[in-house]
């Protein structure tokens, strides 16, 4: 629920839709938990809807991210509409639990961009290297 002041009330169980990459126009975005942090609020969120490139799967296409966490100011900044609340929620909380144990060790960070650019730099990264190798050579013969 958006404030007049620009602010929303960030909490679990909250689906929103957002400001989405092309061919995405149905994904949501749905907060996992919230993370009071000294440096800010830390939201980790679920999107779904989605038709992230991956060739690691059958089809090619991941259409669940199930973690990432994200600063307050980021979704804020990428939110348009409260859908739902009172979401249920995954049982499955590794993702966040991985990110837990490294951020307590100061090994884990928090994406500060809009969500339609954090899903761009994930699909950079998942694309595999071209099959002469990431520099064009390989060892294989």
């Amino acid at each position: 629920m958006t404030t007049p002041h620009g602010q929303a009330d960030f909490q679990a169980g909250q689906r929103w839709t957002y400001r989405t990459r092309p061919g995405e126009d149905t994904s949501t975005v749905l907060i996992l938990r919230r993370d009071d942090e000294p440096t800010g609020t830390v939201l980790h969120i679920a999107l779904d809807g989605l038709r992230l490139g991956n060739l690691h799967l059958p089809g090619g296409v991941q259409p669940h991210l199930g973690h990432a966490p994200v600063t307050a100011e980021a979704l804020l900044a990428s939110v348009l509409e409260l859908i739902q609340t009172g979401a249920p929620l995954p049982t499955d909380d590794s993702g966040y639990r991985q990110w837990r144990e490294a951020a307590d060790r100061g090994e884990a960070g928090v994406f500060t961009l809009p969500l339609a650019e954090i899903l761009d730099l994930i699909g950079q990264v998942v694309v595999p290297a071209p099959v002469d190798g990431l520099f064009g050579k390989t060892n294989r013969h």
